[in-house]
C-alpha cells in the first residue's frame, strides 16, 4: 500500500494531475540543440490510492526486454537440480550471480528446437526469437519482441529499441547473426552499440538514419545540461508534489545527470562554439572486450527509457550470435576468442569446461546488473521489474558441440503479475517455441499458434504463467 503525503483529493492535486497525466516532461532550451523534454518517472498522484492502476482506472502499463547472449551456455551447470517454487529449488552453479534477484526469476529448462539446415547459430538465434529456422540467411518470420511491440508499443515515441554492449561480429552473412531483432523476412533490426547515440536519440527524438551528421547532434557537442534546461519546470514542480513523489522526482533526475555526466565525461572541458568537444568517456567497445562500463552505461539507457516510458519493447543485444568476444580482463588465461578457442577448442564435458563457465558467469553478472537496475526503479505498489517482463536466452545450447536440447531460458519480472517469480519450471522434451507464445500472451498478444515447421506450435507452457 502506498503511503501518500499529499492529499488524494482536492482542486490543486485534481489539477495536477490533469496536468501531468499518466506522462509529463519537463521542458526548456538548450543553447545549442533548441528544445529538449525529460520525461518524468510515474509519480504516487498519477496513481489510484492502491498503487495498482492510474488515476483513471487504467492499468499499470507492461514493458518487455528480450536479454540475448551468444555462444550458449553448460547447461550440467546451468539447469537447476529440482523443480519448483521459493525453497524447493536453488540457483545452479551458472545462475548464481543472480542469487539476489531469485523472487524475480523463473527458469525455464528442458526446451529444445530441431534447426539446423542453414547453420547452427543461425537457426538457433532464429529460433530463441521467431520460432523458425532461417531462410536465404535470413529469419523467416517477426521476432517475439517485435509482436510484442505491435500489441504494447504503439503510443510510445519508440515503438521498441534494439540497442547492444558489444558489436564483436560473428562469422558468417546471415541477419540473423548481426541481429537479434526483426519485423519480418530480410527485415533485421540491427542495435546501436553507441551510448552516446542511443542517449541522444532516446531525448532528442533524432532518427537513427537522421540527415545530418549525428555527432552533430549529440549531447556532448551541446552547451549546458539537459536538467539546467529544465530548472524552472523542476522548480515549479517540485513545490506540488508531496514528499515521496519529491524523492522520486530527485533520484529520478539524478538518475539522468549520472548518465549524462558518464557519456560526456565528468572532466570533459567546457564545448566552445568552434572547438570540437572531448570525445565521450564511455564510447562503444572497440576491442570485442564487453566492457564493463559500456554495460553499465547500456543498462542505465535502457532502464531510463522504459521508467520515462520512452519505449516499451526493448531488444538488448549484450553479444551477437556466434560473437569472437574476448574476455582478457577476466583472467591471464581468458585471452583467447571465446567463441572459436575457448568454448569449440577446450576440452571438457557439459559440465567442466573452466574457461567457458568464467565467460558465461561474468555474462550472468552482466544481466544482474540490468534486473538490478529495473528493480530499484519503485513503480506503482511494485517496481519496474515488477511490471516487466525480461527473456534471456541465446543461440545455442553447449556450445562445443552446438546441442540444441535444455536450450537456456530466463523470464525475470513478473509482467505485472502474470507470473510467479521464485520457479524452476521444466517441459521435458518441450518445444522452445511454446515460451515464445507464452511470452506473447502474458504481453497480451492472444496467439493461438507461432512457427513455422518443427518450430510451429499451438500451445503456451501449461502452468507456467498464472491461469494458464
Amino acid at each position: 500500500m502506498i503511503v501518500r503525503t499529499a492529499p488524494a483529493f482536492g482542486k490543486t492535486t485534481e489539477r495536477l494531475r490533469q496536468r501531468l497525466g499518466r506522462r509529463g516532461v519537463l521542458r526548456g532550451l538548450l543553447a545549442a540543440a533548441g528544445a529538449v523534454a525529460v520525461p518524468l518517472p510515474l509519480f504516487d498522484l498519477m496513481l489510484n490510492e492502491s498503487g495498482t492502476a492510474y488515476a483513471q482506472g487504467v492499468p499499470l502499463r507492461r514493458c518487455y526486454v528480450t536479454w540475448f547472449f551468444g555462444n550458449g551456455v553448460l547447461p550440467g551447470m546451468w539447469v537447476p537440480k529440482a523443480t519448483g517454487t521459493g525453497d524447493n529449488w536453488a540457483l545452479s552453479a551458472q545462475l548464481q550471480p543472480l542469487a539476489s534477484l531469485k523472487s524475480q526469476l523463473t527458469v525455464v529448462s528442458g526446451l529444445g528446437h530441431g534447426f539446423s539446415a542453414t547453420g547452427p547459430h543461425p537457426d538457433g538465434s532464429a529460433a530463441a526469437n521467431t520460432g523458425a529456422g532461417t531462410k536465404n540467411q535470413t529469419a523467416q518470420l517477426a521476432s517475439i519482441d517485435q509482436i510484442v511491440a505491435n500489441i504494447i508499443g504503439t503510443t510510445t515515441p519508440f515503438k521498441s529499441l534494439q540497442i547492444g554492449v558489444t558489436p564483436a561480429t560473428p562469422d558468417g552473412p546471415e541477419t540473423t547473426l548481426k541481429a537479434i531483432s526483426h519485423t519480418g523476412p530480410n527485415a533485421p533490426l540491427v542495435p546501436e552499440f553507441d551510448p552516446a547515440k542511443v542517449f541522444t536519440r532516446i531525448f532528442s527524438g533524432v532518427s537513427s538514419t537522421p540527415a545530418v551528421d549525428p555527432k552533430q547532434v549529440a549531447l556532448a557537442n551541446v552547451k549546458g545540461s539537459v536538467l539546467d534546461a529544465v530548472t524552472a519546470d523542476i522548480k515549479e514542480l517540485d513545490q506540488t508534489l508531496g514528499a515521496t513523489d519529491r524523492m522520486r522526482l530527485d533520484s529520478h533526475l539524478q538518475g539522468v545527470l549520472q548518465l549524462e555526466n558518464l557519456i560526456k565525461g565528468m572532466n570533459a572541458p567546457a564545448p566552445s562554439a568552434c572547438v570540437p568537444p572531448a570525445s565521450p568517456t564511455v564510447g562503444p567497445d572497440s576491442q570485442s572486450e564487453v566492457p564493463p562500463a559500456v554495460n553499465t552505461a547500456m543498462v542505465g539507457l535502457a532502464a531510463m527509457a522504459l521508467a520515462c516510458d520512452r519505449t516499451r519493447v526493448i531488444a538488448f543485444n549484450y553479444s551477437l550470435p556466434a560473437a569472437h568476444i574476448y574476455y582478457r580482463k577476466l583472467a591471464s588465461n581468458m585471452n583467447a576468442d571465446f567463441h572459436n578457442t575457448i568454448c569449440h577448442g577446450d576440452a571438457g564435458t557439459d559440465s567442466d569446461q573452466p574457461r567457458v563457465n568464467t565467460g558465461v558467469l561474468f555474462t550472468m553478472q552482466c544481466f544482474a546488473e540490468f534486473l538490478a537496475k529495473l528493480q530499484s526503479i519503485a513503480e506503482g505498489s511494485g517496481t519496474l521489474l515488477d511490471n516487466s517482463l525480461v527473456y534471456a536466452t541465446s543461440c545455442t545450447s553447449w556450445g562445443k558441440v552446438h546441442t540444441t536440447n535444455d536450450w537456456p531460458v530466463l523470464l525475470a519480472g513478473k509482467a505485472g503479475g502474470q507470473f510467479k517469480g521464485d520457479q524452476h519450471f521444466r517441459q521435458a522434451n518441450g518445444n522452445l517455441s511454446q515460451v515464445l507464445m507464452t511470452i506473447g500472451n502474458a504481453m497480451g498478444a492472444n496467439l493461438k499458434q507461432i512457427g513455422l515447421d518443427s518450430g510451429h506450435v499451438t500451445s503456451e507452457l501449461t502452468g507456467l504463467r498464472i491461469g494458464s
